[in-house]
């Protein structure tokens, strides 16, 4: 047995995830043109057909022809259509952020019952006779049960399901994961859009506080909204707890599996480093280093470099030493040598270990072309020459293909020059969405 299944789901999980954070900034972007021209419209028409009156008392209101009333109110409808598109369209992308969650849950838990099947052999769920008999086979009861074992684990609350895989695993689950009360505010206010227009309730107030969770002065009847710095905290947060959550599972259940699952988690964290999202990069390289078992030193190597890498990538390159010299690399490998000559900015030791590595080492030319760890290294003329001199051709930048919604704003940007005046989310100002909050394209 090993995590395949748990492997498979996550990573459908964090594309999906992926998916739907890289829409809501195209879809507001295409929008905005929409609601330009509505309002337009409607400012222009009142402007030229609408009288503003006032009667005896000081009371004004306005006056319109006959003729006019049907113009009037459609253009009305229109921009209050438009308008109202910038609030939906987040809110039901931030509830599909959820939605998400609950069907990665839902395969996490079939991959749990497959992996431990004394879990779903304890259940206390009972057939009938009526209703055994139906099936052709012990397997088809079994699945059955499954399912319904399933269905009343999704109905209960995030909480309760949680404390149901702790009952379970024996492990706990939520023991140094501060996202936790970020992780149920959101599943908080997801039920608000869902059942009553993000309108606050008691029950929401009530959940909140006694989470600990930040709601800062959010009053009952307040009316909740999703703005761009939202959703993305959203997004890293079940980023973040559901690779935590498959990993913590991965290791407790199948201890033998444990090569794959160093590997999946350092391809989840080169990924992220490679999109330059270092805030969940960071949190999720602290994650695999404090691991208490690797498969091996290589393994652990690994999460340290990128541990590393990611705050050279950020500038903070104090931190970066610090935490590749906590380890002595003279017995290591060449790659984790030459690792930690780049970290440490050692350039002149870095070409000679090149030039000893050659062109059937540990590090090849894709290596070089696109591991972060090079990205500052490919600017000194003195890499060029040496990989020049390695493989016996010239450095060519290797061109990584755009994020659809990079290639939206470039599009947008090349047609209409004047949007590259305005104030854009810094998600939307990069060749890769960024982890940063927000950045001004200046005046």
């Amino acid at each position: 047995m090993n995590g395949e299944g748990l492997n498979e789901n996550l990573h459908r999980f964090l594309r999906h995830l992926d998916s739907i954070k890289d829409t809501l900034p195209m879809t507001m972007l295409l929008l905005k043109p929409y609601q330009k021209k509505a309002t337009e419209k409607f400012q222009d028409f009142l402007k030229n057909n609408i009288d503003e009156i006032e009667d005896e008392e000081g009371k004004k209101s306005i006056s319109i022809k006959y003729e006019d009333s049907k113009i009037f109110e459609t253009l009305s409808k229109n921009f209050e259509i438009s308008d109202l598109a910038s609030k939906i369209i987040p809110e039901s992308l931030f509830v599909s952020l959820i939605s998400q969650y609950d069907a990665f849950l839902n395969k996490l838990l079939r991959e749990l019952f497959k992996i431990r099947p004394e879990y779903i052999n304890q259940s206390e769920r009972e057939l009938t006779f009526s209703e055994l008999v139906k099936f052709e086979s012990i397997e088809d009861a079994k699945e059955y049960i499954i399912e319904k074992e399933i269905e009343s684990i999704l109905r209960k609350n995030h909480i309760e399901q949680f404390d149901y895989l702790e009952k379970k695993i024996k492990i706990p689950l939520r023991k140094n994961l501060p996202i936790w009360t970020t992780f149920i505010e959101i599943t908080q206010r997801r039920n608000l859009f869902v059942h009553c227009y993000g309108i606050v309730s008691s029950q929401y107030l009530k959940v909140c506080n006694e989470n600990n969770c930040e709601i800062g002065e959010t009053k009952l009847n307040e009316r909740l909204s999703t703005k761009l710095p939202y959703f993305i905290s959203a997004y890293k947060c079940l980023y973040e707890l559901t690779t935590k959550l498959t990993h913590t599972i991965w290791r407790k259940l199948l201890p033998d599996d444990i090569k794959n699952a160093d590997r999946s988690l350092n391809d989840i964290c080169f990924d992220l480093l490679s999109a330059e999202h270092f805030k969940l990069a960071d949190i999720l390289l602290e994650f695999g280093c404090n691991q208490k078992n690797h498969f091996n030193d290589s393994f652990k190597n690994v999460f340290v470099i990128n541990q590393s890498l990611s705050k050279y990538l950020q500038k903070d390159k104090a931190k970066a030493k610090l935490i590749i010299d906590s380890k002595d690399w003279s017995a290591s490998s060449d790659d984790f040598k030459l690792a930690h000559l780049v970290l440490t900015e050692d350039f002149e030791n870095c070409y000679k270990l090149m030039a000893k590595i050659g062109n059937n080492g540990e590090v090849d030319k894709e290596n070089y072309k696109t591991w972060p760890l090079f990205s500052e290294l490919r600017k000194e003329n003195k890499f060029k020459e040496t990989y020049k001199s390695i493989f016996e051709e010239e450095y060519t930048v290797l061109e990584i293909p755009k994020r659809p919604v990079q290639e939206l704003i470039d599009d947008l940007t090349a047609k209409n020059p004047e949007l590259k005046n305005k104030t854009v989310k810094k998600e939307l100002s990069n060749k890769q969405i960024r982890d940063k909050e927000e950045i001004s394209v200046m005046k």
